[in-house]
Formats: C-alpha cells, sequence, structure tokens
C-alpha cells in the first residue's frame, strides 16, 4: 500500500527531462549569442582599424603632397596669391595654402594645409598636415616638416640625365680642384666626380668613372674593361660597389632664355667681338644679343670681351678653324641659349679664363621635345652645359672641364669630362637658372625631414605646430 502511494507522488521523468533540455537550450543560445556578437564587434573593430590604418597612410601621403607643392612654388618663385597662396597676418616672407578639393575618398574627404615660412629667402621652413575625415571618427591629422639648407648648385654634380647615360672606347670621367690650379692628372685630379642617371647607366670599352654613380633602381652595366672605382678602391673588381647607389631621383626643369632689351645681330657668320663700342648692357650689367642663326665656318671667330649672352633663334654651328672664344679679361663670360640643334666642331668653344662657371650653354627647348648636340672638337671646353631635353653626343677627343645636364649623355672615343668641384658651390654671373628666378643660384636642397606627433607646446623638436592654417586641427 505504502509503496504504490509513494509511486504516484514521484514526478514525471518525461516532464523532467523536458525541462532541464529547454534550459539547456537556451543557455546554449545565449553563450552562441555572446560569442557571435563578441564576433561581430572584433570584426567590426578590426574593419574600422583596418580603414583607419588605411586612411592613415592616406594622410601621410596627402602631407607629403603639401611639402611638394611648397617646394615647388618656393623653387618656381610661383609662391603667390595667383597660385593659391596667402600671406600670413604680420608677415611678408611667410605664406600658407589650404586644399579641400580634388581628393577623391570613399568614405572619407581629404585636405592639405601648407605653411611656408621664410618662403622667399635661401632657407625655408616648411610644414604640411594631410587631414583625412571619417564621418562619426575623430580626424586623422599627419604633419610634417620639412628645412631648406640654402639653394642647391644646379651644377652639384659631374653628369645627370632623365634617360641613359653610356660610355664607350676610352671615355673617362674624373674631377679636379680649379682652386689648386688646372687639371693634371697627376697632381690635381680627384674621385669626387659623381654620375647619376634617372635610367640607366652603361660602360663598355675601357670607359672608366673615377667617382659615385647613381641610378634610379637599376644597377649600373659594365662590360669590358670598364671600370668605377675611387681612390682607395681595390684593384679588383673592376666596380666598387660601395661607390654605387640605386636610389637616385631627378626633376630637371626646362630651362628659358632671359628677357628685356636686346641687340639683333642678323646671321651670325662672320668674325665679331662683343660687346661692340656702343652696345648699351641691360639692368643687370650683361649684354643681351639675339641672332637669327649662328654658322662660323672657315675662320671666323665670334670673341668675347664682356658679359654676353646670346639666344640664338636657329641652329649654331661651328666648324674648322672656326670658334667661339671667351677671352680672359675679368669681365668675360657667355651664355649661349637656343632651343635648336647645337654642333661644335674642330675648335668649337674655347674659354680662355678656365674657369667653367663663366661659360654655358643653355638649351632652352621645352620638353617633351629632344634637342640634339654635338660636341667633336678637338679644342678643350671649359663650361657647362644645361639641355634637360637635349640627346648630348661627345665625341672623339673633346674634353670639357666642367659639368654637363641632359636628357641623355653618349660619351664616345677618348672623350673626357673633367668636373670642376669648386662648381659645387658656386653662384653663376651667368644668366638665369631653372627654377630659381635671376639668381642663377639653383633650387632648394632639403636638409631635414620630420614628422611632427607630439602634442602641440610640449616643447618637444616633434612637437605639433599649431601656428595659422593649423590652429583648427589641434
Amino acid at each position: 500500500m505504502s509503496s504504490r502511494r509513494n509511486s504516484r507522488c514521484a514526478p514525471s521523468p518525461r516532464r523532467t527531462d523536458r525541462g532541464s533540455a529547454v534550459i539547456t537550450v537556451l543557455i546554449l543560445a545565449a553563450v552562441t549569442a555572446v560569442i557571435a556578437s563578441g564576433f561581430l564587434f572584433r570584426s567590426a573593430q578590426e574593419a574600422k582599424l583596418a580603414t583607419r590604418s588605411f586612411y592613415q597612410s592616406a594622410a601621410l601621403n596627402l602631407a607629403e603632397a603639401g611639402i611638394e607643392e611648397a617646394l615647388y612654388a618656393v623653387n618656381t618663385t610661383s609662391i603667390n596669391g595667383t597660385n593659391g597662396w596667402t600671406l600670413v597676418a604680420g608677415s611678408s616672407t611667410d605664406w600658407q595654402k589650404t586644399i579641400t578639393s580634388g581628393f577623391d575618398y570613399t568614405m572619407a574627404t581629404g585636405a592639405i594645409y601648407i605653411r611656408a615660412d621664410n618662403a622667399t629667402t635661401g632657407s625655408p621652413a616648411i610644414t604640411a598636415a594631410g587631414v583625412i575625415t571619417i564621418p562619426n571618427q575623430p580626424k586623422i591629422v599627419k604633419q610634417l616638416r620639412v628645412a631648406g639648407n640654402g639653394p642647391r648648385k644646379l651644377f652639384a654634380n659631374t653628369l645627370v640625365t632623365k634617360g641613359n647615360l653610356t660610355f664607350s672606347g676610352s671615355a673617362e670621367v674624373d674631377a679636379y680642384d680649379s682652386t689648386l690650379g688646372p687639371y693634371n692628372s697627376a697632381t690635381n685630379r680627384n674621385d669626387r666626380a659623381t654620375v647619376a642617371s634617372s635610367a640607366t647607366v652603361q660602360l663598355s670599352g675601357s670607359a672608366e668613372i673615377y667617382g659615385s654613380v647613381a641610378t634610379s633602381g637599376t644597377a649600373p652595366v659594365v662590360g669590358g674593361s670598364g671600370r668605377i672605382y675611387g681612390a682607395t678602391s681595390p684593384a679588383s673588381p673592376l666596380v666598387d660597389t660601395s661607390r654605387v647607389r640605386t636610389d637616385f631621383n631627378t626633376n630637371l626643369p626646362d630651362a628659358t632664355a632671359p628677357t628685356g632689351t636686346t641687340t639683333s645681330l642678323g646671321n651670325l657668320n662672320s668674325s665679331v667681338t662683343l660687346p661692340r663700342v656702343g652696345d648699351t648692357p641691360g639692368a643687370n650689367g650683361r649684354y643681351l644679343y639675339v641672332a637669327s642663326a649662328i654658322g662660323l665656318n672657315g675662320n671666323s671667330v665670334l670673341t668675347i670681351n664682356g658679359p654676353v649672352d646670346i639666344i640664338s633663334n636657329a641652329d649654331v654651328t661651328v666648324n674648322g678653324n672656326a670658334g667661339i672664344v671667351i677671352s680672359n679679361l675679368p669681365a668675360a663670360s657667355f651664355n649661349l641659349y637656343t632651343r635648336y640643334t647645337i654642333t661644335l666642331n674642330g675648335s668649337g668653344m674655347v674659354n680662355n679664363t678656365q674657369n667653367p662657371a663663366k661659360a654655358t650653354i643653355w638649351g632652352t627647348l621645352p620638353s617633351p621635345g629632344t634637342q640634339s648636340v654635338e660636341i667633336n672638337g678637338s679644342a678643350a671646353f671649359y663650361g657647362t652645359i644645361y639641355i634637360p631635353n637635349g640627346n648630348i653626343s661627345i665625341n672623339g677627343s673633346a674634353g670639357v672641364y666642367g659639368a654637363v645636364v641632359g636628357k641623355t649623355v653618349i660619351l664616345s672615343g677618348s672623350s673626357a669630362v673633367h668636373y670642376d668641384v669648386s662648381l659645387a658651390t658656386a653662384d653663376f654671373t651667368a644668366g638665369p637658372t631653372p627654377g630659381s628666378g635671376a639668381t642663377g643660384s639653383g633650387t632648394i636642397a632639403v636638409s631635414s625631414w620630420s614628422e611632427l606627433s607630439t602634442a602641440s607646446g610640449s616643447g618637444s623638436a616633434f612637437a605639433r605646430d599649431n601656428r595659422v592654417p593649423f590652429n583648427t586641427l589641434f
């Protein structure tokens, strides 16, 4: 009896199992929901972080673009109101610019803020901030500062090209110091020559570079007994790799002829001495002439006795015993400007001052055109050549004592370029240098680069600049 009564009062096993199963399912569902929400949250956070990481790089790119914008404006003297720059209140040398359009970002907007202090001097300080704005998130700001270390001289290197640099035969490149006297392979020769190309440098035969080589990524191609070496380089291998770099880059501005009142020479094809009695110099003290063409043949000689600039509106050709002669008078210096073909044969151009800074050939054909230049004469040319869009060929036994800048350069035969190291610091009394107005002093060189990342006003060397136009950012 008692046993039956206890059996009826006991809970149903099936109801208990069903209740436990429901609770278990609910718990598992809750745990799954928590785990899933955690995954979703982490995924959202990772997506957000990935997006910000991407735009961190974009902000840095914008800041670098701001630095480039300012350097270009300073180097081309185009930092003015016409180009979107405004003077900082209370200053006559500090400029600012803000760029807020032209940036195509899917989920954000971009802006560049720039300040150029002492922009019209030889030592500007440029600060730029790149800003990325993402909806419902804090702004991403990267700020950079660069300092300019005076103007970089136009002929700070021996040979510079946009395109290929080719050496063959027994062509030679080295350096000397004109302050110590004339070039002498035994007593006045050094390894401070620098050859640089944004394309390739190629040596064949017994061509040699007694100095250093830089390219934009491809190692020099050296065949035969070609050699790249310095004073302390071992005899083997023929290429001293410590004198080769592959991180070179250049932007050669076009050259332009001077403007002002000119005196016509007509077709210059006979002997003449300049300046002539009665000719009047310009405000810069130089005599500016225009020739419809220059073609010197036979024994015709163009003699330069003063500060003379000539613009040729057609080809320039010198043949035979003819020549262009810069006298050794103290005031003598010469600039030749043309956008046409230049061919110097025979006596070519003779600079009796033996100062390369006093004779310069400027190629004024703008990019993307190409000039043709040949120096075939046997006479030594003491001077500099700046033809950024020119294919320059130096042949035979012609020797250049100075520096050469071109689109491409070929040295063949027994030709040579002997770099005068004094050009690295020389200010040209000759006409305007590309990118520097009328000063002839070259473009601004960057002496330091830093990212400003610490708090404004912290006193750190890397404290963020919160002056105008950055005052709204920090």
